[in-house]
């Protein structure tokens, strides 16, 4: 009996070393990828970008000419972009050029990357050890050769990092649930309130999403006692990153804000031109604004909630549309978003198929493509809901890790519901997102053959 649980025992602690060396191998091959990406123009006329070792997100322009002026008017710079946008992915590039300015492409696709197999493995070492550890390897696999998640490593764009956090801040809430050591909860919470602070330095929209996580996180774990001092030390670290990028505004253009995009992001997707994404005409619901630029975006921010409070019928619309918008395939006749410089567009067979002949193009965008599409969108759904049934099922640890990460996935939603329908705003939370989908298809198809799930030695 004694040999028989040694036996266990040792494969239990094998499986670990097998993330690892999945984590290795995507690790090298993006290494290969990065060094051989040629060098391309991008940008206007008025300012070219020649960049080699990655590829331009969505906003890669943007990035690129906030980081120019950083480099040459230093932190305090006065540039419009660097107010208007939030300004801590620049900042982020510019700490990345440290290592050498003429390498900063290739240092910040090599360093996303490192951070992208980290986290993937962290987050999935720590699910390894909850009752779900039959199924790390295959959650392991489908985050980590996920092609539009983890390209997204080697292109401009603060996506990759934001989502990598995200995941490392849930290992965290499971490492703590799974040990129960209150003497580590506090340097836990930390960690993960520092974390979601700097994924807010980048994404300030994604600051809802660390509250809130933090807060379940809290009201649910025992044996802690004046929760609500803690938590506001929680909500205090979680400003710490935002907080510099309202001082660099206050010093180099006099106003308190992390950015002032806010009010125009909500125009677009708001109004009665609007269809729940990007439109030509910003903003067509009367708003009267006075004073600085940010006074202004917060007017355009009370506008845009007053005029859906007034328009319940159109918003319930726009509401709809922006749901099915976030979960729109990444190509295809349904694709609906920011993502036409998605990395898995160089690889992907479809695009390949729809550019190969006006054959292929009717293929891939008529109705075949459309009913592949809606095929897409439904299946993915409903695995994404049938996995947390599963998950939350199984009560105690796994239902808390199954509500925190479904909550962490309504959050963004809801916010793209205020904002704009695109599946490019999903990209943060798809490592959370393919744990569900993973769970669900392992399940279906029974690919666990003993169909049980056991607690490990550790419980």
């Amino acid at each position: 009996m004694r040999k028989k649980f040694k036996t266990q025992e040792a494969k239990n602690k094998l499986i670990p070393n097998k993330l690892i060396y999945l984590a290795v191998i995507v690790f090298l091959v993006k290494l290969i990828i990065i060094f051989n990406i040629d060098g391309r123009q991008a940008g206007s006329e008025q300012s070219m970008h020649y960049i080699k070792g990655i590829w331009l997100g969505a906003d890669g322009e943007n990035y690129i000419t906030s980081y120019k002026f950083l480099v040459s008017e230093g932190i305090f710079s006065k540039a419009f972009i660097l107010n208007f946008w939030p300004a801590g992915y620049p900042l982020f590039m510019l700490l990345v050029s440290f290592l050498g300015k003429s390498w900063i492409y290739i240092s910040l696709s090599i360093i996303q990357s490192a951070i992208f197999s980290l986290s993937v493995f962290y987050f999935v070492k720590q699910l390894y050890r909850t009752r779900i550890q039959g199924y790390a390897i295959f959650i392991m696999f489908l985050i980590i050769i996920n092609p539009t998640l983890s390209l997204s490593s080697l292109a401009v764009g603060y996506e990759s990092l934001c989502a990598s956090g995200i995941m490392i801040s849930t290992a965290l809430i499971v490492k703590d649930l799974t040990e129960k050591k209150d003497g580590n909860f506090y340097l836990l919470l930390s960690l993960s309130s520092l974390l979601y602070g700097f994924i807010g330095f980048m994404q300030p929209r994604l600051l809802v999403t660390g509250f809130l996580v933090n807060t379940i996180w809290l009201a649910a774990r025992n044996g802690i006692k004046v929760k609500v001092a803690i938590l506001i030390a929680s909500f205090i670290l979680t400003l710490f990153f935002p907080s510099t990028l309202v001082y660099r505004n206050y010093v180099a253009t006099k106003s308190l804000s992390i950015s002032t995009n806010l009010g125009e992001t909500m125009a677009v997707g708001a109004g009665p031109g609007a269809n729940g994404k990007y439109k030509r005409r910003v903003m067509d619901i009367p708003c009267k604004t006075t004073g600085s630029v940010v006074k202004k975006d917060q007017q355009v921010v009370q506008c845009v909630l007053k005029w859906y409070a007034k328009n319940p019928a159109k918003s319930l619309q726009l509401f709809l549309n922006k749901t099915f918008y976030f979960w729109s395939p990444w190509t295809g006749p349904e694709a609906s978003g920011t993502m036409a410089r998605n990395p898995w567009v160089n690889f992907s067979p479809a695009i390949k198929i729809a550019a190969s002949s006006p054959d292929g193009y009717k293929l891939v965008t008529g109705w075949f493509g459309k009913t592949v599409s809606w095929i897409w969108i439904i299946s993915g759904v409903f695995l994404l809901l049938y996995g947390f049934i599963i998950l939350y099922r199984l009560k105690e640890v796994e239902r808390l890790i199954a509500v925190i990460a479904m909550t962490i996935i309504a959050c963004n939603l809801a916010i793209s519901l205020i904002t704009l329908g695109d599946h490019r705003f999903r990209l943060p939370i798809m490592g959370l997102s393919l744990l569900f989908q993973s769970i669900a298809l392992k399940s279906i198809f029974n690919l666990d053959k003993s169909r049980k799930v056991k607690y490990t030695n550790s419980r």
